[in-house]
């Protein structure tokens, strides 16, 4: 009887040590699949000896980790040839728009009839949107691409701001009834690249220009670690605004909103901000919308 009751609790333990070898296999195997999908690596899986069956489920996980590693790369290698195929068709279509342009100024100035004028106007402003519009998608998909380069200098960012701003103040002022520009002086030489950071701040004083209306202000602030610009202006209705959508390429907010605006200039803005190591956020507060471009200084 003894004998029975002593190989029982063998079996037993026999058990409850399988038992507890398969959750522990379990565990580790949860471990690296919650390791590789935080980490967005597709690495393998490696088996644990401790059953066939593990590791033939091993060996499944694996198979498809290959998958969908191959399937990355082949979709990656696509946008690429897209994003190279969009840029070379822009690229391409500038030099004959720009040419139409000239002719139809020609035109214009040969013409002494209102009617024909009035239509090599329509004819010019239209040209002139689908002319912004390639150079706006050129621009872009140089930025996604690993092509684009940074002509990185010395400078200001602060003048540089003040510049862009003496630049569009005219349309600011046919857009906006009250303007606050207050920027606080510093004498800091920062390494960027004053081409894209002109661009990228003359694309937010534009969206605000174009889209604002009533009350528009600029202003910065700096720390030890950090230099950050804020432009807010007023929007006439802030529930039509998907702020988290901003940022997206060809985002409307409103739908029937005039011709010439082409929906990439914010998409274009926090690509160059990315580009430079910048931060450039968006938030709604009350009637106003707010841009945030934080700088570092370390």
């Amino acid at each position: 009887m003894i004998w029975i009751v002593i190989l029982s609790l063998l079996v037993n333990i026999v058990l409850l040590l399988k038992l507890y070898q398969d959750q522990k296999v379990k565990r580790n195997l949860v471990k690296q699949l919650e390791w590789i999908i935080d980490k967005n690596a597709l690495a393998k899986i490696k088996h644990s000896g401790s059953s066939k069956s593990h590791d033939d489920l091993v060996n499944e996980i694996n198979r498809m980790i290959e998958k969908i590693s191959e399937i990355s790369i082949e979709s990656e290698e696509i946008v690429q040839q897209n994003r190279r195929m969009v840029s070379s068709i822009s690229h391409d279509f500038r030099t004959p728009l720009t040419s139409m342009l000239g002719y139809v100024q020609i035109l214009q100035n040969d013409s002494n009839s209102l009617k024909e004028k009035k239509y090599l106007k329509i004819i010019e402003e239209r040209t002139k949107i689908l002319r912004d519009l390639i150079e706006e998608f050129y621009s872009l998909s140089l930025l996604e691409s690993n092509e684009y380069e940074l002509n990185v200098e010395s400078a200001n960012p602060i003048i540089l701001v003040q510049e862009q701003v003496a630049m569009y103040y005219s349309e600011l002022e046919d857009s906006f009834d009250h303007i606050s520009i207050q920027l606080i002086e510093e004498d800091i030489k920062l390494l960027t690249s004053p081409l894209d950071f002109n661009r990228l701040i003359g694309n937010l004083l534009k969206n605000a220009y174009t889209h604002g209306i009533k009350r528009f202000a600029l202003y910065n602030e700096m720390s030890e670690i950090s230099l950050i610009f804020y432009l807010e202006n007023e929007v006439k209705d802030t529930n039509t605004i998907e702020v988290e959508r901003l940022f997206e390429r060809l985002y409307k907010e409103d739908k029937t909103r005039a011709i010439g605006s082409t929906g990439l200039g914010l998409s274009i803005a926090q690509k160059i901000a990315e580009a430079l190591g910048y931060k450039l956020e968006a938030s709604l507060k009350e009637s106003m919308i707010q841009f945030k471009l934080t700088i570092p200084l370390k």
